[in-house]
């Protein structure tokens, strides 16, 4: 008979060069434990983790893991592989200096996905999938998941997907299904040329989500995507059609070469509505069972019956883009007269007012003083604007914006 070896964690912290598990061992890692793994770990026996367990290097070999309420975080200043054919942990938290490789077949994360620093590389082949209760935190241009993420369950789904130093995730909002799986990843990129649907401007090349409905039912999601380094004034295709004011809208084909439709004027916020902010559609999409469905950018004209105005929320004198180098009112059917912009300094000083929407549109205010001259220093200024449409209607409205050096 086999003697069974027990090796217990319950110390706050515990620190192993590396760690290998025979056959026989078995690892329990308490609820306020950290075990970290400052090499290798090699498991032959069985992981009880309610804890956490931290590795600096790679997991070697899984014969049996039991985390459902444990923590599983990489730490290791370089890249990290983790083969285990399969895993489910409670949180999985990546914090490390290089990109983690997950090589096996199928990997789930119950509670938290949690991005800090590095990247999660999937294998060809392998599943990575959060659960229905799933939350996701972090992300960023140094922290993402590069590849085919899959959600579970129904309920606001956010894919932390990035590629290539860029983090772009997609959110579908309100699922609402049975037994429902979804999968999504971003390419940094086309390497087709886009064709954009008759009532769309142009489609952009720069960026392009993918999302694919695996399994089960679900009925119509708005989607938000979040984006930067863009440039939504620049298209391969362009359709000739005429108009005043355009904005940036979701489109979405069948194929990433395909025509792309749009989802319609939705909303866009911290942006500058060219090449960075967040943008969520008008109208939902509802995906189809093993179709994979392409998103991205594109522009749109809109003239809405009242008009139209939008203000942006920072601009930078020193922008590469001299469209972004002042700031301006924009608008549509704004009337000539009765129109007013202050601007003021955190001391309540007006540095530039106007009385005409269109040197608010075509000029704007440029970040010096207007009555001295002098340079305003780089923070928060404050708005007042007041002005009507065509139609009669009036607007007035208070706000701040960034002045970035």
């Amino acid at each position: 008979m086999k003697k069974l070896i027990y090796i217990f964690c319950f110390l706050p912290f515990a620190l192993s060069a590396q760690l290998y598990i025979p056959a026989n061992a078995i690892v329990h890692i308490s609820e306020d434990a950290n075990l970290e793994v400052g090499g290798d770990l090699q498991n032959y026996g069985v992981i009880q983790n309610t804890g956490t367990l931290s590795l600096y290097g790679d997991w070697i070999i899984n014969n049996n893991f039991n985390g459902l309420t444990g923590r599983l975080q990489f730490i290791g200043d370089e890249d990290q592989m983790i083969s285990p054919p399969q895993l489910t942990v409670g949180e999985l938290i990546i914090n490390q200096g290089g990109q983690v490789n997950f090589t096996g077949g199928e990997y789930t994360v119950i509670n938290r996905l949690d991005f800090q620093f590095g990247v999660i590389k999937p294998g060809e082949n392998t599943r990575f999938i959060m659960g229905p209760d799933a939350k996701v935190m972090g992300g960023s241009n140094l922290s993402y998941f590069d590849g085919s993420i899959i959600a579970r369950g129904g309920g606001t789904k956010t894919f932390p997907v990035g590629s290539d130093g860029l983090y772009s995730p997609i959110t579908l909002l309100d699922v609402d299904g049975a037994n429902t799986e979804i999968a999504a990843r971003f390419y940094r990129g086309n390497d087709v040329d886009p064709i954009p649907g008759d009532s769309l401007l142009g489609v952009s090349h720069r960026s392009l989500w993918e999302v694919e409905l695996i399994s089960g039912t679900t009925g119509e999601t708005q989607v938000e995507v979040e984006f930067s380094e863009e440039d939504l004034s620049d298209f391969r295709v362009r359709n000739n059609i005429r108009y005043r004011v355009s904005v940036p809208v979701i489109a979405y084909a069948n194929n990433p070469a395909g025509e792309f439709m749009g989802l319609g004027a939705g909303t866009i916020t911290n942006s500058d509505s060219l090449t960075y902010g967040t943008l969520t559609s008008k109208f939902g999409f509802q995906p189809t069972l093993g179709l994979k469905a392409y998103f991205s950018l594109a522009r749109a004209p809109q003239i809405p019956n009242q008009g139209l105005y939008f203000i942006p929320e920072a601009f930078s004198p020193q922008a590469r883009d001299s469209r972004n180098q002042t700031f301006r009112i924009f608008g549509e059917n704004i009337s000539s007269e009765d129109f007013d912009l202050q601007i003021y300094n955190r001391y309540g000083s007006v540095v530039y007012s106007t009385n005409s929407f269109e040197e608010a549109n075509k000029t704007g205010w440029n970040g010096e003083n207007q009555r001295t001259g002098a340079e305003e220093p780089a923070g928060v200024y404050y708005y007042t604007i007041r002005f009507r449409f065509d139609s009669g209607l009036p607007i007035e409205k208070k706000g701040a914006f960034y002045l970035v050096k």
